[in-house]
């Protein structure tokens, strides 16, 4: 940066004004009319405060006047908020009607605590201790007498000017390394932040490592459980009682597989949502129909209801939210041993006339959810326990609440230990007007119950534990 030699000349007089010009900044002394004619007659010659002033230093400082200490308490407050402060002020002491120097000292350190500022008097009207008293011992205060020696008033000028540029050099150079300070701290921050994140990041990958390995175990188990099965039951000659236990494990084979796939097709981002219109009633119907002999195997009632309020046809993919159905009523199946399993199906308001949420309740009397499993249900590859191989592929429940958001819903779970749990399904999609139930035929009767009245469910109870 350029060096500072702005100084500011605090005087009531003008002929005082005119001397400092003279000698702090001669090259931009204006001339008088006199001394004009006489440089255009005789060549130009300077008066003797000019000519000393060039003999002694040829710095020019930019001096500016103020003629009371109130306006030069405004010119330091406008340099300061120029970002251009003076360096050095001269202040007379005497200064009628204003305030004296001292005064005007005080009012300009209180703005300005770098101004160097030099106390210009010719009478004693404050002691050196009594200039202490008032204004404190400082390094930035110096008397000067009049009258007045050019060289003196230059010198003083060259020295406070040079002393105000080295400590704002100084400071500068402890802002810059203050600013170098931050930043390495904020970088060493970062790099902690980083390696927390690293650290934590390897930490999952090392545990969804483990939870691949035992998954591969899992489904390896299962489909060398199911295969065996099925050529047992093949190759035994003259037996026939077996063919659907053999088909049963071939269909929950290719249910593992398809898990397989769609999660495949969830992690890398490409699984397919095809819009369209259809009737909730079939979708829930075909999901019945799917499970009700399972269910009634394990001596399980399976019961689905359906709330009127639940719009006859919609736009979403039936396919996926039979998925979703299908993988929900399975789990809560599986894991319940006794009682029963409910699908209740309701609506929920929104904020659009055109759409509904409809809501899904798959309710059950299983064994429920323990609080360690809790934060691990929707995650991929997870067992029922630390240590036991569950049964399943552990995709289920992930595949399923994937699939759900895809569809612009989700799945979430209360659950009471022992006691079961609730999934719950909600799903927002567009009514589809004009549309109309085809009549079901008599040899067909309806699977579930409707119920008027409320659009919230039947109350929530327990749960299953998940795959």
């Amino acid at each position: 940066m350029s060096s500072n030699r702005r100084i500011l000349l605090v005087d009531d007089t003008k002929s005082i004004h005119e001397d400092f010009r003279k000698i702090l900044a001669p090259a931009a002394a204006e001339p008088t009319d006199l001394q004009s004619a006489r440089a255009a007659f005789f060549g130009a010659k300077d008066d003797g405060l000019a000519s000393e002033a060039k003999a002694t230093d040829v710095t020019n400082y930019e001096l500016e006047n103020a003629y009371q200490g109130m306006q030069a308490l405004d010119m330091v407050k406008a340099a300061i908020a120029e970002g251009n402060p003076y360096c050095v002020a001269f202040v007379d002491v005497r200064m009628p009607p204003g305030w004296d120097g001292i005064q005007t000292i005080k009012e300009l350190w209180q703005v300005d605590p770098d101004l160097h500022c030099v106390i210009c008097t010719a009478y004693s009207d404050y002691s050196w201790d009594e200039t202490v008293a008032e204004l404190g011992h400082t390094d930035k205060l110096l008397i000067l007498k009049k009258p007045f020696d050019p060289a003196e008033i230059r010198q003083t000028a060259s020295a406070f000017s040079a002393k105000w540029n080295a400590a704002a050099s100084e400071k500068r150079a402890m802002e810059a390394v203050r600013q170098k300070e931050t930043e390495a701290r904020a970088y060493a921050s970062s790099l902690e932040t980083l390696n927390k994140a690293l650290a934590t990041s390897k930490a999952s990958a090392d545990r969804m490592s483990v939870m691949k390995s035992e998954f591969m175990l899992r489904l390896t188990s299962e489909v060398s459980t199911h295969l065996n099965a099925i050529l047992d039951r093949l190759i035994e000659d003259g037996r026939t009682e077996g063919l659907d236990d053999a088909l049963d494990r071939s269909q929950r084979l290719l249910e593992t597989i398809d898990k397989v796939i769609d999660f495949t097709h969830v992690e890398a981002g490409t699984l397919e949502i095809n819009s369209t219109q259809c009737s909730v009633r079939e979708v829930v119907e075909d999901v019945e129909q799917t499970f009700r002999t399972r269910a009634e195997a394990k001596g399980l009632i399976l019961e689905i209801r359906m709330n009127d309020s639940v719009p006859s046809a919609v736009k979403t993919d039936p396919a996926r939210l039979s998925q979703v159905l299908s993988q929900l009523i399975d789990n809560a199946i599986r894991y319940t041993d006794n009682g029963r399993v409910h699908l209740s199906v309701g609506t929920e308001p929104t904020e659009s006339w055109d759409r509904v949420r409809l809501r899904f309740d798959v309710t059950d009397t299983g064994r429920g959810i323990g609080q360690e499993r809790v934060g691990h249900v929707f995650e991929p590859f997870s067992s029922r326990a630390k240590g036991e191989l569950a049964e399943g592929s552990g995709l289920g429940l992930t595949v399923a609440k994937q699939v759900a958001r895809l569809l612009d819903g989700d799945v979430h779970f209360d659950s009471l230990p022992g006691e079961g749990c609730t999934f719950t399904l909600r799903l927002e999609v567009k009514r589809v007007d004009g549309a109309s139930e085809e009549p079901r035929s008599p040899q067909q009767p309806s699977a579930f119950d409707s119920w008027p009245g409320s659009q919230q469910s039947p109350p929530r109870g327990g749960g299953p534990t998940p795959q």
